[in-house]
């Protein structure tokens, strides 16, 4: 449709611009005869075909055309990261207090100096989606203060053998109650388990007083995490959703172009990249296509669409389907939503996942040239510049002849307008629901015939003016039209003079 539409704004151009250019047919110098008569004056000619103009003004790239010149409208949309292995791994931050109450056993209430109080603490991480027994901590902060009834406290130690540095040693780091809150990196080390999702805590706290007079020492111990994540784990992943939207209006042809045509046999392919190792699955529950002129319905049947994922490192194709259906030209609209889902079936299976790990869905849609066109139409405008056109007393009418031979399968019934950009006014119809290129339907070469008559009165007109208006109503008359490269337009554009007065020769 957008070659068919250049061609036509072409091939109008040249013929009423060229027709308005007085170097075609200089009759200014020649003077001297009293002649009567009339005269047929070659103006400008033209063929175009739909492959020079695709590659003339570099559209190809979005219309493919093979050997024989059957064209395709090729339309791809991706998305990465419709499910992020990242988004499983992160957990929620969390804080956690214990209360340790021990009792003073000493006799007299005395204590040796330098008592080590042992105690120990198991942590549950909070997860929605995963269970982990093993994994690379890619970032953390674990947070640790701590009140007591007794002063004089000098460090405390807490060990874990759940997570391990760089070098597989233990994660042992120092504690000074009087500096408050304390935090630890937890990034770059290693978790390991034997109960998914927990951690153990073992704390030495270091009691350096002399005489301890309390019956009991009461601790309390407050630890928290914030920003903890996986860079990759071992472990199980519970059934894991994820809803996707997409809410889009586009437009097949500029602005000046409106109307609605039914599209035949467009190709979706839907492809998917799952790099979770385990199977998904997707869900489309809304496809809904609209525009002004096109009431909304249903781009897939029968809805919802469910569609297996299986896990592969390469996009592969998963659904593919024929749809066909009306569009609107210019303002259409597009509601989509689904559900990706992993491992649905709940399977309790061990596996790895990575912070990298991805289900990418690319869509491409290829609509061929063939559809029915319903009440579309386009309007464009033509700068002109007849100002400098002269009108010899000798010319009694001027007509402007125009010939088409299409083989378009699109009949256009056109009309043509002056106006004047300054004023704002339409100055003169030059054509008004004049039938101007005939389809041509089953290969045959069709001719259309134009005639526009350029009298004085209406050459004042136009020397006011500086735009002609192009308006015109497309129609396939009922046909599922076809376009093809190969098809295109000739065109013959000619002046017919008539004229009565003094002929004079004057030299150059």
């Amino acid at each position: 449709m957008r070659t068919h539409r250049i061609a036509l704004f072409l091939c109008l151009f040249a013929c009423l611009l060229a027709s308005c250019k007085k170097g075609h047919y200089d009759i200014g110098h020649v003077h001297g005869v009293d002649a009567d008569g009339e005269v047929l004056l070659p103006l400008a000619s033209g063929s175009y075909s739909l492959e020079s103009l695709l590659h003339r003004f570099q559209i190809d790239s979005i219309i493919e055309f093979d050997a024989l010149g059957d064209m395709t409208y090729d339309y791809s949309y991706e998305q990465c990261g419709a499910v992020r292995g990242s988004d499983l791994l992160q957990f929620k931050d969390w804080s956690y207090q214990e209360h340790f109450v021990i009792e003073n056993n000493s006799q007299n209430g005395a204590l040796p100096f330098d008592t080590i109080i042992t105690l120990s603490q198991v942590i549950t991480f909070e997860a929605d989606h995963i269970r982990v027994m093993s994994a690379m901590i890619k970032s953390g902060l674990f947070n640790m203060s701590m009140t007591s009834n007794v002063n004089g406290f000098g460090v405390v130690i807490v060990t874990t053998s759940d997570i391990k540095d760089a070098n597989g040693y233990d994660l042992s780091f120092t504690y000074q109650p009087q500096m408050g809150m304390t935090s630890f990196n937890f990034g770059g080390m290693r978790y390991q388990t034997d109960e998914s999702n927990t951690l153990h805590l073992d704390y030495e706290f270091h009691l350096v007083v002399p005489v301890l007079h309390v019956p009991v020492v009461e601790i309390d111990v407050n630890v928290s995490t914030t920003d903890l994540a996986f860079r990759e784990m071992h472990g199980y992943v519970d059934p894991y959703a994820s809803r996707n939207s997409f809410d889009t209006v586009f437009s097949l042809f500029p602005d000046n172009v409106s109307g609605n045509l039914e599209v035949k046999n467009a190709q979706i392919t839907v492809s998917e990249r799952n790099t979770f190792g385990m199977a998904a699955h997707l869900t489309v529950d809304t496809a809904l296509v609209w525009g002004v002129s096109v009431s909304p319905y249903d781009l897939f049947a029968p809805m919802p669409l469910g569609i297996d994922i299986p896990p592969s490192p390469e996009f592969i194709e998963v659904h593919s389907q024929p749809v066909s259906g009306w569009v609107d030209a210019h303002h259409g609209h597009i509601l989509a939503s689904s559900l990706f889902s992993v491992n649905s079936n709940g399977m309790n299976d061990l596996v790895t996942v990575t912070d990298s790990c991805n289900i990418d869905v690319k869509v491409d849609v290829s609509i061929p040239f063939s559809f029915n066109v319903d009440k579309m139409s386009y309007v464009d405008t033509v700068d002109m510049k007849l100002d400098e056109i002269e009108l010899p007393e000798m010319i009694e009418e001027l007509a402007i002849e125009i010939e088409f031979n299409s083989t378009l399968p699109l009949e256009l019934r056109g009309r043509f307008m002056l106006f004047d950009s300054e004023t704002g006014q339409v100055t003169d119809v030059l054509l008004d629901d004049a039938t101007m290129i005939a389809a041509s339907y089953y290969g045959q070469v069709s001719t259309s015939k134009v005639g526009i008559a350029i009298t004085e009165d209406r050459l004042q007109n136009a020397l006011r003016s500086d735009r002609i208006i192009l308006c015109f109503d497309l129609d396939t008359d009922a046909h599922d039209v076809s376009l093809n490269a190969k098809q295109g337009l000739d065109f013959f554009a000619k002046a017919r003079v008539k004229y009565n007065g003094i002929v004079e020769f004057e030299s150059r």
